[in-house]
């Protein structure tokens, strides 16, 4: 099948330094002539009006004034770097830092701005060393962190870029770019809980940023919140209507598609295809939704177009075939799938759907045969069991080997290779993807079904994991026992130190060690009761963790530098074989 088209743009964190420090310095120096101190000073107008040509003049002139401490100098030549900069000329910029830190080698501030401008350049691994400095010459400069960790993440290193944007979260924390940054960090690492987290944090703080929206809609349909998902794509569309385009209207149109919205779906798809005439998953896709929905001629359009594109996709036949079989065509069908069973002897999705083939011509041992490998192949596939069970034939024996015994009925079994999900037979449906915050596998530690105000509610408990420094993570899954679903996973304890649980009737509300809140909505089950607050048996008091504090005002160009994360867009939905 077609590779995941996922749109992708490194992510970027931008400096303003608007020279401001430079003209203070300029005028506590005895010895610099007026002349200096006015070009420094309308060298820093200019960069606020944006007029970074005039600004680069204007530096220049105060650089060829004789007799210039190197003190000032080196404030110069900083400045003029950020205007060429802001003029993309992003070398010279390089070379101006580089003059800077001759002159004046502990100066923080331009150690950060050359490390931006070499992750301009393409050189993140230089950036890093270059935030390494900033922040040993100024460990809480905050904008520096958040920055490595944009520097880490464009290397694809995400636990090293979620610690360095959770020390940016500690330093800047009315700041949404960190949040966003650590949001796209659990994505990356398929924690999609803690990534709606952070990011409806960055959110909150800046309702305009579209990164963090395109961020949590990537989470949300990981989750299955289709419907949050195709919110959040809209919002970023409406925000930044030309950015990543294609991969967000794909997203959302296979979020409209898993709740079958017809039309909002396909008119998606074609959008999609109206930009990437050649997108096979486009096609693919939409092609599912039509046949879902009896369009059968429309559907096989789409396949038949897939297979024009890729002609050994066996999910194309595949899907053909079972149309076909909705079409009242099973014996074309049955071609169709056995194509894509030479192509794929062992693919589930193919056997199921030949065994509603055989089904349909009564070829009952063929059918129980087909259901029976499939999901001996994929244990989920809960399409083939439900099958089976109406034909009253045998479930082949589950042959995974459980991570640890039951605890309370619950299980642990490994979905993919690193991926752990926990399941129960007496909460059919209900499937808790282990999010892992350290080395190590998880374990289930406790199984409790709340009474009262909270019933319905059951939370599951495991270890999640040990990171040096920290000690070993426990997580808590909230589960709805009568919905049968998953309402969020929250931290119960990091090493030595615990979240605070606070329940009322129909909320819950958590606060991990760093002081970060979120709440999480349940159904109530006695609205007459009034709101009852209450601790988790588990958790005491939660310690202080790391404080969240702010930068000296000497240091303007924090705000802006954290402000200014763009971040890569998940597209869901990627076909078997990408």
């Amino acid at each position: 099948m077609g590779r995941c088209r996922a749109a992708k743009s490194r992510i970027r964190a931008k400096t303003i330094l608007l020279g401001v420090a430079l003209a203070t310095a300029v005028a506590g120096t005895a010895h610099a002539a007026d002349q200096i101190l006015l070009r420094a000073r309308e060298g820093a107008a200019a960069m606020l009006r944006g007029q970074y040509d005039r600004a680069v003049v204007l530096y220049d002139e105060a650089l060829n004034t004789p007799d210039v401490s190197k003190f000032v100098q080196a404030s110069i030549y900083s400045d003029r770097g950020v205007a060429k900069w802001r003029m993309k000329k992003t070398k010279e910029a390089i070379d101006d830092f580089n003059e800077s830190i001759q002159l004046a080698p502990d100066n923080a501030i331009v150690y950060n701005n050359r490390g931006n401008a070499l992750m301009d350049l393409g050189h993140p691994d230089e950036a890093i060393k270059d935030f390494d400095r900033a922040i040993a010459l100024e460990p809480a400069y905050g904008a520096a962190f958040n920055n490595r960790g944009n520097a880490y993440a464009s290397l694809q290193n995400y636990d090293a870029a979620f610690q360095s944007f959770r020390k940016a979260t500690a330093l800047l924390s009315r700041t949404a770019a960190p949040y966003n940054g650590r949001g796209r960090a659990h994505v990356e690492r398929e924690r999609y809980h803690a990534a709606v987290r952070d990011l409806s944090r960055a959110i909150k703080l800046d309702p305009k940023l579209a990164a963090a929206y395109r961020n949590r809609a990537a989470a949300n349909f990981a989750l299955g919140h289709y419907a949050e998902a195709a919110d959040d794509a809209t919002q970023a569309l409406d925000l930044e209507p030309e950015h990543d385009k294609a991969a967000l209207l794909m997203l959302r149109a296979r979020s409209y598609a898993a709740q079958n919205s017809f039309r909002e779906g396909v008119a998606d798809f074609d959008k999609v295809l109206d930009i990437e005439p050649e997108n096979a998953d486009a096609f693919m896709e939409r092609g599912e939704l039509l046949a879902q929905n009896k369009r059968n001629d429309a559907a096989i359009k789409d396949f038949n177009k897939v297979l024009e594109l890729q002609p050994k996709n066996a999910r194309a036949y595949a899907r053909r075939g079972e149309t076909k079989l909705y079409d009242r065509k099973a014996d074309e069908g049955y071609v169709d799938v056995n194509i894509a069973l030479i192509l794929k002897p062992d693919d589930p999705l193919a056997l199921r759907i030949r065994g509603d083939i055989f089904q349909a011509q009564k070829r009952t041992e063929n059918a129980i045969a087909d259901y029976q490998k499939a999901l001996t192949l994929d244990p989920f596939q809960e399409e083939s069991r439900a099958a089976l069970e109406r034909l009253r034939a045998p479930v082949p024996v589950d042959t995974r080997k459980p991570l640890g015994a039951a605890v309370a009925g619950w299980v642990i079994n490994e979905k993919a290779p690193g991926r752990y999900v926990a399941t129960n037979p007496d909460y059919r449906g209900v499937t808790v993807d282990m999010e892992m915050f350290g080395a190590g596998k998880p374990k289930i530690l406790a199984w409790d079904k709340l009474k009262g105000a909270q019933s319905g509610i059951g939370l599951l408990k495991y270890y999640a994991g040990t990171a040096k420094g920290e000690g070993a993570f426990e997580y808590v899954a909230v589960v709805d026992t009568k919905k049968r679903s998953v309402l969020s996973i929250e931290p119960e304890r990091w090493g030595d130190k615990s979240a605070t649980w606070t329940w009322q009737t129909a909320s819950l509300s958590v606060t991990d060690p760093d002081g970060n809140v979120s709440d999480v909505a349940l159904q109530p089950q006695r609205t007459q009761r009034a709101p009852v607050a209450r601790r988790a048996a588990t958790t005491a008091a939660a310690s202080s963790g790391l404080r969240n504090s702010s930068r000296s005002a000497r240091h303007p160009e924090n705000a802006a530098d954290a402000a200014g994360a763009e971040t890569t867009i998940l597209s869901g939905g990627c076909s078997a074989d990408g």
